[in-house]
């Protein structure tokens, strides 16, 4: 009896090991964040991720006017300021769909120990494909 609860014992410890490894490679208390991209001497653009720790994520791009935490009350799942979807990170490994008004984006990608998040992405709203280097930023009082 006891082999069996030493057993039981260890392979629950393995797995909420594993699992902490996985919510130790995103931060939650920030959002993630590409660098400016210009266009033809345009207006530029960037995008943003947030991730929660129940598995969901929010994608926003916008301009890259104004301080990053101007848009701090976007978000939130209930804002409707972006795409939503639900992650899954396999080792280093994630991938992810956000679905919006518009339409749905596929991301696929790895995380690295220094908080970069470096994913490709699909759009299937205009067959747009990506590569985007994503740096994580603390953000205070985000909801």
């Amino acid at each position: 009896m006891s082999k069996i609860i030493m057993i039981l014992l260890f392979f629950t410890s393995f797995n909420t090991f594993g699992q902490n490894v996985k919510n130790q490679l995103l931060q939650f208390d920030g959002l993630y964040k590409t660098e400016c991209e210009f266009e033809d001497d345009e207006e530029g653009t960037q995008s943003y991720l947030r991730f929660y720790s129940n598995g969901k994520v929010l994608s926003v791009s916008t301009d890259c006017e104004g301080p990053d935490s101007d848009l701090k009350d976007w978000f939130y799942l209930e804002a409707g300021k972006g795409g939503i979807g639900n992650y899954q990170i396999k080792r280093h490994k994630m991938k992810f769909s956000t679905i919006s008004e518009t339409g749905t984006v596929n991301y696929r990608g790895r995380i690295n120990k220094y908080g970069f998040i470096k994913l490709r992405s699909k759009s299937l709203v205009n067959g747009y494909k990506g590569h985007e280097k994503y740096k994580f930023i603390k953000i205070m009082d985000l909801k």
